[in-house]
């Protein structure tokens, strides 16, 4: 029997459309159920409405007293008398306000005093000590506060005729009101799920619930499977006021619920069945459901059940919100023919997705994807990852939001993000929250939603939750299943169950950037003691979890990331030899790069990276520790990968050590080794040479072609803007390596976080590439390739690693980059005029009683010698002199903020020293040293001027400051904007020092200058204090020539951006 559907097109409210159901006599089943023996008892829509109405008489008689009172619902009943007393309240007048019982008393007095609530419905008999906690603190208010605590109406009070009501049967209608009520007045409460705090009450409109009503995906899915299994649901949630209330009530569709457990004791209260996936499946079926609402946790245990999955597949609709479900789950579910549809949904917005797709969709794996109903208005707001935030604006017609918190229109921010389809643009894919998202301590972010969603895909995992906010690596904090009987504090069972998740965590890891994949040893597990927190649905509530487990996640990161400690739980190898350790770390360093390593080539260029370094080192100092040689462990330098950056160099370091050494050969640190290791490089990629470039016509005087390298990074996107600004520019082609985002998406972010027009990126000049420098071809296809070389008139080569820690060896793909550069220009048909970005690091061992460092090619190496970066710029800039190319090298100093915004990159060692100074509690002087840091915008404009001058620039140009300060200056300029103090500058260098023996996590993340110490003491040293002359830079540059000097406004601008980067405080 069907019913005749209410309209929903707000011309009746919701109490109207209670009564429409009696007026029509609606004998269609709005809920149903069967008892143990599979009979089957339906309510129709016509019984429902009329026990609406006797909860109306119980809870206001005669309908007495003002509308819109508040009346809180904590009560342990079944769903069938919970949904009668909302829609009775509704009915009288009142506005129900559904409350989890699983809230604290404090978090329930919130609620209450928040919604003005003094009406409290109850089942005292199961929620005793809770009611009894709220009366209790409600007690200790400073104002007192009136609550009327009262028992819930029994079954037998509401339902008499239960299944069986008649027309004929007796029936007093409750009062109507003397007018209708205003569609805008709330017609509900419902509540967050407070796992940021207190839960916070939700306004329910009459119009919001009708809009709620008229989606799709409620139409559609009673259209598909008008008899929904929905019993699991806690009654007082929003998805439960969806499929238990507005799917019956309102869209005419039948909700199969548990039996009431009082049906043989109907004026006595009975606690309710307790809802677990194995009963909820039963239910289903004996219920003749045909469809099913769930929670993705049911699902997970019954797609591991064959008969369950047999039964699933009989469905036409298997409906699954509140959380994501692992794809692997899913994908098993809908290859054994499951229509496994994932709706979307909030409390604030309804439920706005489609439940139809398209077959093809299904065919091609694609379920997990959203397609939104066109009664919604969508807002995507980029993050510059590729992600998108959801935001439904107000449609007054077809979608009211219930809360209204954008900043600059009337809608709803959900804080979801959302990936878009490759090809299918109107196809959406949930991939975390904005609040979940961990931004590292170098800026990386992480959307941990879809690596959490592989992980709980494992039978041996019941949660998993990502955390690494502002730390150098990514962790997971993982609850084993009941099953697993584990003890995380005792070693042998902790590295035995890291061993069996081992599989899915590299699963996870697959499709994860580099910076964000995650070790073994940063692998915590729960305490059977201290599950994590769960809300209502059964979805984990991370922020809650996180705080219990803070103690714990910073005690890990003091293990991986101290100097001193390190776990105990790595096999040593046979011996500390250089024949057994050489595959002891081959094998490690493979398993940490997830590739094959090489034992005599550089592990950097094997693309080995500094957290690849780090856990390497872990493993080490592990290893070592268990075995007979405990005091070399705290010999293992936090450098020790990047100051021997092969296998082969890295195990002879540790035999050195082991035989009471040190981990440098005496050979291996001379300045003759260095110098000849720098002259090898250069003769390698000098090599052809003599053969003369293929230009046979000079360089056009159109408007010129430039492929500029590095365009994303500080200097990188300020040559950019110049070039796309300039009328001498007819066409840029911007070339970086491919990330995870799109370039054009990378190359906005960057504009955005340096304060520069954005507007200059839509330019018909800009022409976006993503190659491989160190790739012969440029990782290019070979039209490409063919039309740069035969278009490009100026290469500007700035695409460089910046890394004070690492050796010569660890540049080399980026010498060959320059030398495949070189080759491309050389072979040009005309002239191509070739720019480097080099660097004052070039000339680190440049002998200061010479005076100056000039303006010239220097051809001893050894004015380079030092750390391998700047070794690696000499050798470029003397491979570039060799090539025959009209070319420029430009040695670039300190790259200041720029001089707009202040934006200065976090990662610079400048910011470095600010940082640690906070820390320490001073900053470093140095009375006699000079700053000549350049404004980013300096150093471009000289680039520029060089690349668009008609006549022939100098080889070598100095860009440093051609005005510089004292260090002092500056220095007190940053201290006394935060009230700190200045110290000598070797005290400075001493107190890291003295720190690093005992360093934990916290102090490498608040002292960045700890990873920078030798760094800094060759400044304590003197060695940066060699000065340059700027001639040939002033004569070529207006820029360079009318520099202002540095001051104070400068260093203050410099201290907002980080501060407002949350940098420092």
């Amino acid at each position: 029997m069907s019913s005749i559907l209410p309209p929903l097109d707000c011309t009746l409210s919701l109490d109207e459309i209670i009564d429409f159901h009696i007026s029509c006599n609606n004998r269609g089943a709005a809920f149903s159920f069967a008892d143990a023996q599979g009979s089957i008892t339906d309510i129709s829509h016509f019984e429902f409405a009329r026990a609406a109405h006797r909860v109306a008489h119980i809870l206001r008689p005669q309908r007495l007293g003002p509308e819109g009172q508040v009346l809180a619902i904590i009560a342990l009943t079944d769903s069938l008398i919970y949904q009668t007393l909302v829609a009775g309240c509704i009915k009288a007048g009142i506005v129900p306000f559904p409350i989890s019982n699983r809230n604290s008393s404090a978090a329930v007095v919130h609620l209450l005093d928040t919604t003005k609530s003094h009406r409290l419905l109850v089942t005292k008999a199961s929620l005793g000590p809770l009611t009894d906690a709220i009366s209790a603190d409600l007690a200790t208010l400073s104002v007192p506060y009136d609550l009327s605590v009262e028992e819930i109406p029994l079954l037998g009070q509401i339902y008499p005729y239960l299944g069986h009501e008649k027309l004929s049967h007796e029936f007093v209608p409750y009062p109507s009101p003397t007018t209708r009520t205003p569609l805008d007045t709330v017609a509900m409460y419902l509540h967050s799920s407070g796992s940021t705090g207190f839960p916070k009450s939700i306004p329910e409109t009459h119009r919001t619930l009708l809009h709620y009503a008229a989606m799709d995906a409620i139409f559609e899915s009673r259209e598909l499977a008008p008899r929904q299994a929905v019993g699991a649901l806690p009654s007082f949630h929003a998805l439960a006021m969806v499929e238990q209330f507005i799917f019956p009530v309102l869209a005419g569709g039948t909700a199969c619920i548990y039996p009431p457990t009082s049906l043989s004791t109907p004026m006595e209260y009975r606690i309710p069945i307790v809802p677990t996936a194995e009963n909820a499946i039963d239910n289903a079926r004996r219920a003749n459901a045909n469809g099913i609402v769930a929670v993705p946790a049911m699902i997970l245990e019954w797609a591991a059940a064959e008969e369950h999955v047999e039964y699933l597949k009989t469905l036409k609709l298997l409906t699954y919100s509140g959380g994501p479900l692992s794809e692997r789950v899913g994908d098993k579910l809908v290859r054994e023919g499951v229509n496994l549809v994932p709706m979307y949904g909030a409390t604030e917005f309804g439920a706005p997705s489609i439940v139809k797709r398209h077959q093809e969709e299904i065919d091609a794996g694609e379920w997990a994807w959203l397609r939104f109903s066109d009664r919604v208005h969508v807002r995507w707001m980029p993050q510059g990852d590729g992600t998108f935030e959801c935001q439904f604006l107000t449609t007054p017609e077809t979608h009211q939001v219930a809360i209204e918190n954008l900043p600059d229109t009337k809608g709803y921010s959900t804080k979801d993000l959302f990936e878009r389809h490759p090809t299918k643009p109107d196809l959406f894919k949930i991939v975390g929250r904005l609040d979940d998202v961990l931004i590292m301590a170098n800026g990386e972010k992480t959307v941990p939603g879809p690596m959490e969603d592989v992980m709980m895909s494992s039978p041996y995992i019941r949660g998993a939750i990502m955390f690494g906010r502002e730390r150098n690596q990514i962790g997971v904090l993982i609850e084993p299943n009941p099953q697993q009987k584990v003890d995380p504090s005792d070693e042998k069972q902790l590295a035995e169950f890291r061993n069996l998740i081992w599989p899915v965590i590299q699963e996870a890891n697959e499709n994860a950037p580099s910076f964000a994949r995650i070790y073994k040893e940063m692998i915590l597990l729960t305490q059977p003691s201290k599950p994590m927190v769960r809300a209502p649905k059964g979805t984990v509530i991370k922020k809650a979890t996180l705080a219990l487990y803070n103690a714990e996640i910073d005690a890990l990161y003091n293990t991986i990331e101290a100097s001193n400690s390190a776990g105990s739980d790595v096999e040593p190898p046979s011996s500390w030899t250089q024949k057994d350790l050489e595959p002891w770390l081959m094998k490690h360093a493979s398993q940490l790069a997830e590739h094959p390593i090489r034992v005599g080539d550089d592990l950097f260029d094997q693309g080995f990276d500094s957290l690849n370094a780090t856990f390497l080192r872990h493993r080490i100092v592990g290893a070592l520790k268990t075995s007979d040689h405990k005091g070399v462990a705290t010999k293992i330098s936090q450098n020790i990968a990047y100051s021997h950056p092969s296998i082969q160099d890295l195990a002879s370091a540790i035999v050195r050590l082991v035989r009471g050494g040190d981990a440098a050969s005496s050979e291996s640190d001379s300045i003759d080794d260095h110098k000849a290791a720098v002259e090898a490089m250069i003769s390698k990629y000098s090599e052809g040479f003599d053969v003369a470039p293929s230009a046979t016509t000079p360089r056009s005087s159109d408007a010129a072609v430039v492929l500029l390298t590095g365009t994303t990074g500080a200097l990188g996107s300020h040559v950019l803007a110049m070039l796309l600004d300039s009328a001498a520019v007819q066409r840029v082609y911007a070339f970086n390596r491919r990330g995870r985002t799109p370039i054009f998406e990378r190359q906005h972010d960057a504009f955005v976080d340096r304060g520069l027009d954005t507007s200059l990126l839509s330019s018909g000049k800009l022409v976006y590439l993503e190659g491989d420098t160190a790739k012969s071809d440029l990782s290019l296809p070979a039209d490409l390739w063919t039309e740069l070389r035969e278009t490009v008139t100026v290469i500007i080569h700035n695409a460089w690693m910046l890394d004070f820690n690492k050796k010569l060896s660890s540049f080399e793909s980026h010498i060959k980059g320059t030398r495949n550069l070189i080759d491309l220009a050389r072979s040009s048909p005309h002239a191509i005029r070739f720019l480097f970005t080099s660097s004052i690091a070039s000339a680190q061992g440049w002998d200061q009683s010479l005076g100056l460092f000039p303006e010239e090619l220097q051809l001893d190496a050894s004015v380079a010698v030092g750390n391998g970066y700047g070794e690696g710029k000499y050798a470029s800039e003397r491979i570039l002199a060799a090539s025959g190319l009209e070319a420029t090298s430009f040695r670039i100093g300190q790259v200041s903020g720029a001089t707009s915004s202040g934006a200065w990159s976090t990662t610079d060692w400048v910011p470095a020293i600010v940082k640690s100074s906070l820390a320490l509690g001073a900053f470093p002087s140095d009375p006699a040293s000079l700053v000549a840091w350049l404004p980013a915008e300096a150093v471009s404009g000289a680039i520029v001027d060089a690349a668009l001058t008609t006549t022939t620039p100098p080889f070598a140009i100095n860009l440093v400051h051609p005005r510089p300060i004292p260090w002092d200056l500056v220095m007190s300029s940053m201290a006394d904007s935060v009230k700190v103090p200045l110290k000598p500058f070797a005290e400075w260098v001493q107190d890291i020092r003295d720190r690093l023996p005992n360093a934990t996590a916290e102090d490498l993340e608040n002292i960045p200058g700890l990873k920078l110490l030798d760094f800094l003491a060759a400044a304590e040293a003197g060695r940066a204090n060699t000065e340059f002359s700027t001639t040939k830079a002033q004569e070529l540059s207006n820029s360079m020539k009318l520099l202002e000097p540095l001051n104070v406004n400068d260093a203050r601008r410099w201290m907002g951006y980080w501060q407002g980067k949350n940098f420092i405080q």
